[in-house]
Protein backbone atom coordinates (compact mmCIF):
# COMPACT_ATOMS: atom_id res chain seq x y z
CA UNK A 1 0.00 0.00 0.00
CA UNK A 2 1.96 3.83 -0.94
CA UNK A 3 2.34 6.78 1.17
CA UNK A 4 -0.22 8.75 -0.76
CA UNK A 5 -3.10 6.41 -0.52
CA UNK A 6 -2.85 5.73 3.52
CA UNK A 7 -2.63 10.29 3.26
CA UNK A 8 -5.78 9.82 1.47
CA UNK A 9 -7.85 8.00 3.59
CA UNK A 10 -10.29 10.08 5.78
CA UNK A 11 -9.06 11.16 9.12
CA UNK A 12 -12.78 11.25 10.06
CA UNK A 13 -13.46 7.78 9.31
CA UNK A 14 -10.74 6.84 10.94
CA UNK A 15 -11.49 8.69 14.49
CA UNK A 16 -15.42 7.23 14.19
CA UNK A 17 -14.67 3.47 13.45
CA UNK A 18 -11.97 3.36 16.63
CA UNK A 19 -14.52 4.84 18.89
CA UNK A 20 -13.48 8.81 19.41
CA UNK A 21 -17.04 9.58 18.57
CA UNK A 22 -18.96 11.39 15.63
CA UNK A 23 -17.55 14.93 16.55
CA UNK A 24 -19.22 18.41 16.67
CA UNK A 25 -19.45 20.00 13.29
CA UNK A 26 -18.53 23.49 12.53
CA UNK A 27 -18.52 24.29 8.64
CA UNK A 28 -16.59 21.54 7.13
CA UNK A 29 -14.77 21.18 10.80
CA UNK A 30 -15.23 18.14 13.20
CA UNK A 31 -14.03 18.98 17.03
CA UNK A 32 -13.22 16.21 19.72
CA UNK A 33 -11.67 15.94 22.58
CA UNK A 34 -8.16 15.54 21.82
CA UNK A 35 -7.15 11.67 21.85
CA UNK A 36 -3.23 13.11 23.00
CA UNK A 37 -4.18 14.67 26.04
CA UNK A 38 -6.58 15.27 28.58
CA UNK A 39 -9.20 18.14 28.07
CA UNK A 40 -13.03 18.71 29.07
CA UNK A 41 -13.61 21.39 25.70
CA UNK A 42 -13.08 19.91 22.00
CA UNK A 43 -10.19 21.41 20.78
CA UNK A 44 -9.15 18.64 18.57
CA UNK A 45 -9.98 19.70 14.63
CA UNK A 46 -10.54 17.62 11.92
CA UNK A 47 -10.72 19.66 8.40
CA UNK A 48 -12.68 17.14 5.98
CA UNK A 49 -11.81 19.17 2.61
CA UNK A 50 -7.84 18.83 3.85
CA UNK A 51 -8.26 15.68 5.57
CA UNK A 52 -5.41 17.38 8.34
CA UNK A 53 -6.06 17.26 11.95
CA UNK A 54 -4.61 20.28 14.20
CA UNK A 55 -4.71 20.00 17.75
CA UNK A 56 -5.74 24.05 18.87
CA UNK A 57 -5.38 23.15 22.58
CA UNK A 58 -1.85 22.07 22.41
CA UNK A 59 1.47 24.46 23.24
CA UNK A 60 2.75 24.02 19.31
CA UNK A 61 -0.46 23.37 17.57
CA UNK A 62 0.42 19.95 16.39
CA UNK A 63 -1.35 18.82 13.35
CA UNK A 64 -0.94 16.70 9.95
CA UNK A 65 -2.10 14.16 8.18
CA UNK A 66 -3.35 10.63 9.49
CA UNK A 67 0.30 9.12 9.94
CA UNK A 68 1.60 12.32 11.89
CA UNK A 69 -1.72 11.10 14.42
CA UNK A 70 -0.43 7.45 14.71
CA UNK A 71 2.65 8.52 15.13
CA UNK A 72 1.67 10.92 18.12
CA UNK A 73 -0.94 8.68 19.44
CA UNK A 74 2.16 5.81 19.39
CA UNK A 75 5.45 8.14 19.79
CA UNK A 76 7.99 4.68 20.79
CA UNK A 77 6.75 2.92 17.39
CA UNK A 78 8.77 3.11 14.55
CA UNK A 79 8.02 4.80 11.04
CA UNK A 80 7.49 0.62 9.64
CA UNK A 81 5.56 0.19 12.82
CA UNK A 82 3.02 2.83 11.80
CA UNK A 83 2.33 2.27 8.04
CA UNK A 84 1.63 -1.94 9.01
CA UNK A 85 -0.64 -0.38 11.71
CA UNK A 86 -2.71 1.60 9.56
CA UNK A 87 -2.43 -0.40 6.27
CA UNK A 88 -4.22 -3.28 8.99
CA UNK A 89 -6.84 -0.78 9.56
CA UNK A 90 -7.79 0.14 6.34
CA UNK A 91 -8.15 -3.53 5.71
CA UNK A 92 -9.98 -4.84 9.08
CA UNK A 93 -12.35 -1.17 9.06
CA UNK A 94 -12.58 -1.35 5.64
CA UNK A 95 -11.72 2.56 5.23
CA UNK A 96 -12.19 4.43 1.86
CA UNK A 97 -9.75 6.15 0.02
CA UNK A 98 -10.52 9.55 -1.22
CA UNK A 99 -12.29 10.26 -4.37
CA UNK A 100 -9.93 12.80 -5.63
CA UNK A 101 -6.96 10.54 -4.77
CA UNK A 102 -8.27 7.81 -7.16
CA UNK A 103 -9.77 9.69 -9.96
CA UNK A 104 -5.65 11.51 -9.94
CA UNK A 105 -4.29 7.78 -9.99
CA UNK A 106 -6.15 6.84 -12.92
CA UNK A 107 -4.95 9.76 -14.75
CA UNK A 108 -1.69 8.89 -14.02
CA UNK A 109 -2.46 5.30 -15.56
CA UNK A 110 -3.53 6.86 -18.73
CA UNK A 111 -0.32 9.09 -18.86
CA UNK A 112 2.06 6.38 -18.24
CA UNK A 113 0.28 4.58 -20.65
CA UNK A 114 0.79 6.82 -23.41
CA UNK A 115 4.65 7.50 -22.66
CA UNK A 116 4.87 3.71 -22.83
CA UNK A 117 3.60 3.79 -26.17
CA UNK A 118 6.09 6.33 -27.75
CA UNK A 119 8.91 4.50 -25.62
CA UNK A 120 7.81 1.21 -27.21
CA UNK A 121 7.47 3.40 -30.56
CA UNK A 122 11.16 4.86 -30.22
CA UNK A 123 12.75 1.05 -29.24
CA UNK A 124 10.94 -0.32 -32.34
CA UNK A 125 12.91 1.95 -34.71
CA UNK A 126 16.00 1.37 -32.60
CA UNK A 127 15.35 -2.54 -32.81
CA UNK A 128 15.28 -2.59 -36.65
CA UNK A 129 18.60 -0.81 -36.79
CA UNK A 130 20.20 -2.51 -33.65
CA UNK A 131 22.68 -5.35 -34.94
CA UNK A 132 23.93 -7.80 -31.98
CA UNK A 133 27.13 -8.85 -32.37
CA UNK A 134 27.83 -10.80 -29.42
CA UNK A 135 26.07 -11.41 -25.59
CA UNK A 136 29.30 -12.54 -23.48
CA UNK A 137 29.90 -13.24 -19.75
CA UNK A 138 30.07 -9.53 -17.67
CA UNK A 139 34.09 -8.75 -17.58
CA UNK A 140 34.84 -4.76 -19.52
CA UNK A 141 36.64 -3.30 -17.01
CA UNK A 142 34.11 0.18 -17.70
CA UNK A 143 30.89 -1.76 -17.21
CA UNK A 144 32.73 -3.29 -13.68
CA UNK A 145 33.63 0.40 -12.78
CA UNK A 146 30.00 1.26 -13.78
CA UNK A 147 28.41 -0.90 -11.43
CA UNK A 148 30.54 -0.17 -8.39
CA UNK A 149 29.61 3.45 -8.86
CA UNK A 150 26.13 2.03 -7.82
CA UNK A 151 27.39 -0.15 -4.81
CA UNK A 152 27.11 -3.13 -6.63
CA UNK A 153 28.56 -6.12 -5.34
CA UNK A 154 30.20 -6.62 -8.58
CA UNK A 155 29.70 -10.98 -8.83
CA UNK A 156 26.65 -10.19 -8.07
CA UNK A 157 26.12 -8.54 -11.13
CA UNK A 158 28.04 -11.11 -12.58
CA UNK A 159 25.74 -13.86 -11.67
CA UNK A 160 22.81 -12.12 -12.83
CA UNK A 161 23.85 -10.00 -15.96
CA UNK A 162 26.06 -10.81 -19.04
CA UNK A 163 27.12 -8.00 -21.56
CA UNK A 164 26.48 -6.98 -25.04
CA UNK A 165 28.18 -5.94 -27.82
CA UNK A 166 26.23 -4.24 -31.15
CA UNK A 167 26.08 -1.68 -33.71
CA UNK A 168 23.58 0.91 -34.72
CA UNK A 169 24.14 3.54 -37.39
CA UNK A 170 27.73 2.46 -37.86
CA UNK A 171 28.38 2.98 -34.32
CA UNK A 172 29.39 0.03 -31.79
CA UNK A 173 28.61 -0.31 -28.38
CA UNK A 174 28.96 -2.45 -25.34
CA UNK A 175 26.37 -2.35 -22.28
CA UNK A 176 25.25 -4.57 -18.93
CA UNK A 177 22.88 -6.73 -20.55
CA UNK A 178 19.94 -7.99 -18.10
CA UNK A 179 17.80 -10.60 -20.01
CA UNK A 180 13.70 -11.02 -19.94
CA UNK A 181 11.62 -13.98 -20.64
CA UNK A 182 10.42 -12.86 -24.07
CA UNK A 183 14.59 -13.50 -24.81
CA UNK A 184 15.07 -9.34 -25.22
CA UNK A 185 17.35 -7.71 -22.75
CA UNK A 186 17.79 -4.25 -21.01
CA UNK A 187 21.03 -2.84 -21.91
CA UNK A 188 22.37 -0.11 -20.08
CA UNK A 189 25.71 1.27 -19.60
CA UNK A 190 26.70 4.77 -17.67
CA UNK A 191 25.46 7.11 -20.81
CA UNK A 192 22.09 5.50 -21.82
CA UNK A 193 19.67 2.60 -21.33
CA UNK A 194 17.52 1.31 -23.38
CA UNK A 195 15.67 -2.68 -24.59
CA UNK A 196 17.14 -4.53 -27.41
CA UNK A 197 14.50 -7.06 -29.07
CA UNK A 198 11.14 -7.62 -26.94
CA UNK A 199 10.54 -5.08 -24.29
CA UNK A 200 8.81 -7.67 -21.05
CA UNK A 201 9.32 -8.38 -17.75
CA UNK A 202 12.19 -10.52 -16.31
CA UNK A 203 11.67 -13.42 -13.73
CA UNK A 204 14.92 -14.87 -11.64
CA UNK A 205 14.77 -18.04 -9.77
CA UNK A 206 17.83 -17.62 -7.54
CA UNK A 207 16.81 -21.15 -5.74
CA UNK A 208 16.72 -23.13 -8.96
CA UNK A 209 12.76 -23.34 -8.11
CA UNK A 210 9.46 -21.13 -7.63
CA UNK A 211 9.96 -20.00 -4.12
CA UNK A 212 6.65 -19.25 -1.83
CA UNK A 213 7.53 -15.62 -1.67
CA UNK A 214 8.65 -12.70 -4.51
CA UNK A 215 9.98 -9.60 -4.63
CA UNK A 216 9.04 -6.92 -7.06
CA UNK A 217 11.74 -4.49 -8.41
CA UNK A 218 11.29 -1.55 -11.74
CA UNK A 219 14.49 -1.82 -12.70
CA UNK A 220 17.34 -4.77 -12.28
CA UNK A 221 19.73 -2.31 -10.07
CA UNK A 222 17.08 -2.73 -7.89
CA UNK A 223 17.54 -6.17 -7.64
CA UNK A 224 20.98 -6.29 -7.74
CA UNK A 225 20.91 -3.75 -5.21
CA UNK A 226 18.55 -5.90 -2.95
CA UNK A 227 20.79 -8.68 -3.27
CA UNK A 228 23.64 -7.11 -2.41
CA UNK A 229 21.79 -5.88 0.65
CA UNK A 230 20.65 -9.16 1.35
CA UNK A 231 24.38 -10.46 1.43
CA UNK A 232 26.48 -7.37 2.87
CA UNK A 233 24.35 -4.85 4.86
CA UNK A 234 21.70 -7.63 7.22
CA UNK A 235 20.00 -5.81 10.02
CA UNK A 236 19.02 -2.80 7.85
CA UNK A 237 15.64 -3.55 7.56
CA UNK A 238 15.09 -3.16 3.64
CA UNK A 239 14.93 -6.96 3.31
CA UNK A 240 12.08 -9.63 3.92
CA UNK A 241 14.14 -12.09 5.31
CA UNK A 242 12.87 -15.06 3.44
CA UNK A 243 14.38 -16.93 0.34
CA UNK A 244 11.88 -15.08 -2.78
CA UNK A 245 11.68 -15.43 -6.44
CA UNK A 246 12.53 -11.62 -8.19
CA UNK A 247 10.76 -10.06 -10.45
CA UNK A 248 11.78 -6.86 -12.31
CA UNK A 249 9.23 -4.98 -14.63
CA UNK A 250 11.91 -3.28 -16.68
CA UNK A 251 9.31 -0.13 -16.95
CA UNK A 252 6.21 0.21 -15.18
CA UNK A 253 4.12 -0.39 -18.15
CA UNK A 254 4.77 -3.93 -18.09
CA UNK A 255 2.81 -4.13 -14.60
CA UNK A 256 -0.07 -6.31 -16.18
CA UNK A 257 2.18 -8.86 -17.96
CA UNK A 258 3.21 -9.49 -14.56
CA UNK A 259 0.56 -10.27 -12.79
CA UNK A 260 -0.81 -14.23 -13.67
CA UNK A 261 3.35 -14.74 -12.77
CA UNK A 262 2.25 -13.85 -8.97
CA UNK A 263 -0.55 -16.05 -8.49
CA UNK A 264 0.98 -18.95 -6.92
CA UNK A 265 3.19 -16.86 -4.40
CA UNK A 266 1.92 -16.62 -0.22
CA UNK A 267 3.18 -13.04 -0.36
CA UNK A 268 4.22 -10.37 -3.08
CA UNK A 269 6.42 -7.48 -2.08
CA UNK A 270 6.82 -4.34 -4.00
CA UNK A 271 9.78 -2.28 -4.07
CA UNK A 272 9.01 -0.09 -6.84
CA UNK A 273 10.32 3.73 -6.76
CA UNK A 274 8.44 6.13 -4.76
CA UNK A 275 7.33 8.50 -7.23
CA UNK A 276 3.47 8.67 -8.83
CA UNK A 277 4.30 5.69 -12.00
CA UNK A 278 6.17 3.31 -9.21
CA UNK A 279 2.55 4.03 -6.72
CA UNK A 280 0.26 3.66 -9.51
CA UNK A 281 2.05 0.39 -10.54
CA UNK A 282 2.13 -0.50 -6.68
CA UNK A 283 -1.20 -0.16 -6.44
CA UNK A 284 -2.18 -2.13 -9.73
CA UNK A 285 -0.48 -5.25 -7.92
CA UNK A 286 -2.35 -4.77 -4.67
CA UNK A 287 -5.79 -4.34 -6.61
CA UNK A 288 -5.18 -7.76 -7.96
CA UNK A 289 -3.94 -9.53 -4.64
CA UNK A 290 -5.35 -7.44 -1.92
CA UNK A 291 -4.38 -10.73 0.67
CA UNK A 292 -0.75 -10.94 -0.84
CA UNK A 293 0.53 -8.15 -2.05
CA UNK A 294 2.57 -5.36 0.22
CA UNK A 295 4.41 -1.95 -0.99
CA UNK A 296 7.65 -2.31 1.02
CA UNK A 297 8.30 1.40 -0.52
CA UNK A 298 8.50 2.43 2.98
CA UNK A 299 11.75 0.72 4.07
CA UNK A 300 13.61 3.52 1.79
CA UNK A 301 11.51 6.36 2.50
CA UNK A 302 13.27 9.14 1.05
CA UNK A 303 15.10 8.17 -1.11
CA UNK A 304 13.53 7.87 -5.10
CA UNK A 305 14.31 4.18 -5.34
CA UNK A 306 16.33 0.91 -3.91
CA UNK A 307 19.91 1.75 -5.29
CA UNK A 308 19.23 5.99 -4.29
CA UNK A 309 19.03 4.48 -0.86
CA UNK A 310 22.45 2.12 -1.25
CA UNK A 311 24.38 4.97 -2.60
CA UNK A 312 22.63 7.19 -0.36
CA UNK A 313 23.62 5.13 2.92
CA UNK A 314 27.35 5.40 1.88
CA UNK A 315 27.74 1.69 3.32
CA UNK A 316 29.45 -0.92 1.73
Amino acid sequence: MTIDEIKSVSILQWMRSNNYGEGTRKGRNYFYCSPLRSERTPSFCVNTAKNLWCDFGSANKNGGNIINLVEQLNPSWSEHQVLSYIEQQIRDLKLDFSEDYNARLEEEEEKQRWLEGKRAEREEQLNQETVVEMVVPLSHPYLRDYVIQRRIDYSIAQRFCKEVHYSLRGKRYYAIAFMNVANGMEARNKLNKRCIGKKSISAVYPGGTPQKHCCIFEGFFDMLTYVTIETWMQGTGICIGQPCDYYVLNGVGEVKLLLPYLKEYDSIHCYLDNDDAGRTATKTIMKAYPDMAFDESCRYTGYNDLNDFLVGTGTK
